[in-house]
């Protein structure tokens, strides 16, 4: 019922054309485009691969932040808000599929057979990435939140991403332990003490893990870096932060 309701009060069509009978049709997928290069999130000094700079370093736990694109394109926008306000949850797998093909870049890896089927994405032995010791973890939300929404749209994101690469995925021992008011009205250092004390790790010790942590969007990177300095504080060697786009 409550699918059919959003069917009716948003029509399935197009972002981009509005063809009817999908969200993004293959003519505009190509139109999301990615960022054009990877910079410190912290002073925007372009670099290869993301990381903060040496002058920022100190000043985040996380590693680094990995942005796939703009959200001034305005389908990309679209989908975000779709999935994240309109609740639109099916959309969570054209995002997915976009940050993959954008991670894909990151960490050079290639696909095999049709170029299309992201499902057949290989790492193909970047430094950076042990299929064996990488692990994707979505931002969570509070079980109150969620239970308003009806589903985690950075689960489903780090779902897609986690099965098109291989890699493995924990989806439930970062939690959240504080109902917080949403980010997106405050600014920086209302967003750093608002998130403040919000997450916790109830898994085993992350020792020597690298670990994606997967959102939709971006802003400051205060919620990311409050989630990877408890990883680290739980044992996490690396933690770097995945998006869809930088708000």
């Amino acid at each position: 019922m409550r699918d059919f309701i959003l069917d009716l009060i948003f029509p399935i069509e197009c972002l981009g054309c509005g063809q009817e009978g999908t969200w993004l049709c293959l003519k505009c997928i190509k139109k999301l485009n990615f960022k054009p290069f990877n910079s410190c999130f912290s002073c925007k000094r372009k670099n290869f691969f993301g990381e903060f700079c040496p002058n920022c370093r100190s000043n985040f736990y996380l590693d680094g932040i990995w942005i796939a694109g703009d959200y001034d394109n305005p389908i990309l926008s679209e989908l975000i808000k779709k999935l994240k306000y309109h609740f639109v949850e099916n959309i969570a797998a054209i995002l997915g599929d976009f940050i993959s093909r954008y991670l894909q870049t990151v960490i050079k890896c290639e696909m095999v057979g049709v170029k299309s089927n992201l499902n057949n994405l290989k790492i193909t032995g970047h430094p950076f990435i042990d299929k064996n010791n990488t692990l994707i973890i979505p931002i969570p939300l509070h079980k109150k939140r969620k239970r308003w929404r009806g589903f985690n749209q950075a689960q489903n994101l780090a779902e897609v991403i986690a099965s098109n690469f291989g890699l493995m995925k924990d989806v439930k021992n970062l939690i959240r332990i504080k109902n917080n008011k949403p980010q997106v009205s405050l600014k920086e250092k209302e967003r750093q003490k608002n998130i403040f004390g919000c997450f916790a790790w109830q898994g085993q010790n992350l020792k020597g893990q690298t670990i994606i942590l997967v959102d939709d969007i971006t802003t400051t990177g205060s919620t990311l870096n409050e989630c990877a300095k408890i990883l680290k504080a739980s044992g996490a060697q690396e933690v770097w932060g995945l998006v869809a786009a930088k708000g």
